[in-house]
């Protein structure tokens, strides 16, 4: 294996520089604009004065002085975030306020849904009622000049149905409308929508992904020229609400690709034109690439429309052989303790009251803000949250074994339509084992080596491959229950997207 550790880049050396060119690209171009609405406007009243006196000597005008206007960045900076939305909620699934993006009014609002099963969670953000009507906006950059810019949308709004077929439904479910950005807003740039579908990890609650997603969201409206409607849904048998349709049994892993498999075709055919990108965390990250597999095989015209996918901490090969698969699996083997560990949950949570599970919670579980607690909690006291929980990880222990994929998924240097795809490791993962994250690098990865973060030579061999990286920042593999790590990491994913749908406009 090759000593060289080249990192990720673009074609800049480093995130200022992007910065700073970006910003020089947007300060040109808000200097043509302005002198280009100046000498109209004088043109216009050049052609006034002669309409009205003919016999007037003509007017000499001179040329615009060459002012150069300071224009918003594309990109900024991340500061605190604001308490800039209302939350009413009849679910125990937790939400986070949304930073608001400069520029915008007040009264321009918007949504985001969630829904547990037969209830929802209503999370009021940017830019409501935007799909009706286009809205517009006069938007005064320099000396009074403004420019016209309208926000544009979907033609045909994503929603909640969109993503999940009526024989799935219910399952709690979260969706983050598009932000378009505010320089395609200034600008009136023409957009490109994409979808963001997210696969949580074991145990498979979406709201764990709260802050994630919304952060990922507010980070993603910096691209210019594209909106990103953001979604994710529980895996099944994790419904936080009893419903008649719940299902009575636990979902096996094999079910699971089947019910993502499912979820993708129906976005797809229902939304003709739409691409998207899947990220998904741990045992996400294996349910996106059986997903990739499935449609090779069987409908590579929708596969070839994923044109993205980001596995975060991913469960790939080997489970059994991680410091806690180790721990774990002999234990999960032997008959009656899973039922066993079911029924004890299930006093446990109906005989402690929840102020007392909430106090253990934080004496067990130091890590977890109070946000993932409360989803903790809600999935403890699920109807089947916890057997799905076990049930699932023993089919993750006994089948997550060998890599199974072949070059339709990971990459064919002959290939137009391979999917980009980025893998972001925890250095010390303990559901990961590091000889075999190791191995599957030195395989599979882009240039058979593993990418870091920071500056350094690219690597141009093997470009249809993976890009590989491991984590030097000490981020832990349950990234999602701490504010800080759902931050860092959703900025990290939104650069990632970034690239791939700047590979996917250029036609690469």
């Amino acid at each position: 294996m090759s000593s060289q550790t080249p990192s990720k880049r673009s074609k800049y050396a480093n995130d200022e520089e992007r910065k700073a060119a970006a910003r020089e690209r947007q300060r040109i171009y808000a200097a043509r604009k302005r002198a280009e609405a100046k000498e109209a406007k004088l043109r216009e009243s050049q052609s006034s004065i002669d309409g009205d006196v003919p016999l007037q000597e003509p007017v000499m005008v001179p040329a615009p002085p060459e002012v150069v206007p300071e224009a918003p960045s594309p990109v900024r900076r991340r500061g605190p975030r604001k308490s800039a939305v209302e939350v009413t909620a009849t679910a125990n699934a937790p939400t986070t306020p949304r930073k608001r993006v400069s520029r915008r009014k007040n009264d321009e609002r918007g949504e985001a849904v969630g829904i547990n099963g037969d209830n929802a969670v209503h999370v009021v953000s940017a830019f409501e009622g935007r799909r009706e009507s286009p809205k517009t906006e006069d938007i005064d950059i320099a000396d009074g000049l403004s420019i016209h810019s309208r926000v544009q949308s979907f033609s045909k709004p994503l929603t909640i149905e969109s993503f999940i077929p009526p024989s799935l439904r219910p399952t709690d479910a979260f969706l983050i409308p598009p932000q378009p950005s505010p320089t395609s807003q200034l600008y009136s740039l023409p957009v490109t929508p994409y979808a963001i579908l997210h696969i949580p990890g074991n145990p498979g609650l979406i709201s764990y992904y709260t802050h994630y997603l919304t952060a990922l969201s507010d980070y993603l409206s910096n691209i210019p020229g594209c909106e990103f409607t953001i979604f994710g849904a529980s895996l099944g048998g994790f419904n936080t609400s009893t419903s008649p349709d719940s299902q009575p049994s636990f979902v096996s892993l094999q079910d699971q690709i089947s019910r993502q498999v499912e979820m993708v075709s129906h976005l797809l055919t229902m939304h003709s034109d739409l691409k998207i990108i899947i990220t998904g965390h741990s045992l996400g990250a294996y349910l996106l690439l059986s997903i990739l597999h499935n449609l090779s095989l069987h409908n590579p015209a929708l596969k070839s429309r994923i044109i993205g996918g980001i596995g975060l901490f991913p469960a790939l090969t080997h489970l059994a052989k991680s410091s806690s698969g180790r721990t774990v699996t002999p234990f999960v083997n032997i008959p009656g303790v899973l039922p066993f560990l079911v029924f004890l949950a299930k006093v446990l949570v109906t005989l402690i009251p929840a102020v007392i599970l909430n106090f253990l919670m934080k004496i067990l579980m130091p890590a977890h803000e109070q946000s993932a607690r409360d989803t903790t909690l809600s999935f403890l006291k699920s109807p089947l949250g916890v057997k799905q929980a076990l049930y699932l990880g023993r089919d993750e222990l006994l089948h997550i074994k060998d890599d199974e994929w072949d070059a339709s998924v990971w990459g064919d240097e002959n290939s137009n339509d391979n999917t980009e795809l980025v893998f972001y490791y925890g250095e010390k993962d303990h559901w990961v084992p590091d000889s075999e994250r190791e191995a599957l690098i030195e395989r599979r990865g882009k240039g058979g080596v593993r990418w870091t973060e920071k500056n350094g030579n690219q690597v141009f061999q093997d470009r249809w491959k993976p890009t590989m990286i491991v984590c030097e920042e000490g981020v832990r593999h349950s990234f999602c229950v701490s504010t800080e790590f759902s931050d860092l990491i959703a900025e990290k994913t939104a650069r990632w997207i970034e690239e791939i749908v700047e590979k996917d406009l250029r036609g690469l």
